[in-house]
């Protein structure tokens, strides 16, 4: 708890689930229903116009130190934070490795909040224990992905908003109707890319050389170093993208820990 205690904070985005007649209309464009012109009232655009500038804000790529700062707050509502260096360590390069790619605005008081205020499962209350990181992506995950649903639908409320009266227009035009076939091949086409990347790192992101589930930290990544001359195809490729992200956490956990013996 001391050792976490020292460590100077980040600054985290203050985000703020978007107001009830915002979510609303978001809600009933993710179920299908259209957003109308009568929906979109002066007031509705106007907060969605700052709900939109807040989630553009929350969506930027969060840093360690936002992660630091959220865990030291966490540190004193929970029953077990890590009590020495090697705890601290270990925990810190483990969620920084596994939520380090959520946005910033998932570091947030209401997370915090969410996180303590989970229902208990099998009479354990989860929210009362540090988090696993596991754990703690899962839950995180759903409010990164809420943002980007607000993003997404801010910006339908604000084309509604913005939008001139309709006016009659003519059939597309075959050059109309050609742009938009390529614009759908061009989403397919990323969606397919987009699905093939996460099959590979699936299959091959675990990959323990010599099989060891022990290795952890820096050692591991000296073992996967040294293997990388003998890999060939997608096992070579995610492999040099996983020893990166490695690097940049456990780097960033060192870093954090010399602040707070320095401190």
């Amino acid at each position: 708890m001391n050792h976490v205690s020292k460590i100077r904070p980040g600054v985290v985005v203050a985000y703020r689930p978007a107001e009830p007649a915002i979510a609303a209309l978001i809600d009933a464009r993710r179920g299908g229903m259209a957003i109308l012109p009568r929906d979109v009232t002066p007031d509705v655009a106007s907060q969605a116009r700052a709900q939109l500038a807040a989630a553009r804000l929350a969506m930027q790529p969060s840093t360690p130190q936002m992660v630091m700062a959220w865990l030291k707050k966490l540190a004193g509502m929970v029953s077990n934070p890590p009590a020495d260096e090697g705890a601290i360590r270990a925990s810190v390069e483990a969620i920084v490795e596994v939520c380090g790619d959520l946005p910033a605005g998932v570091w947030s008081v209401s997370s915090r909040q969410a996180w303590c205020r989970q229902a208990a499962i099998n009479g354990r209350l989860p929210g009362t224990f540090w988090p696993r990181p596991a754990e703690l992506y899962a839950l995180l995950r759903t409010i990164a992905d809420r943002i980007a649903h607000e993003v997404e639908g801010c910006k339908a409320i604000l084309a509604v908003a913005d939008r001139a009266p309709d006016v009659p227009r003519s059939k597309p035009t075959l050059a109309e109707r050609a742009a938009v076939a390529a614009k759908v091949a061009e989403l397919q086409r990323e969606r397919a890319e987009r699905e093939a990347a996460e099959a590979r790192i699936s299959r091959f992101g675990g990959y323990m050389p010599g099989g060891d589930a022990t290795l952890r930290g820096w050692p591991l990544v000296r073992a996967l170093e040294a293997e990388l001359p003998r890999m060939t195809g997608d096992l070579r490729a995610v492999t040099i993208e996983r020893i990166a992200d490695l690097r940049r956490a456990f780097q960033a956990a060192d870093n954090l820990l010399a602040e707070a013996k320095n401190a």
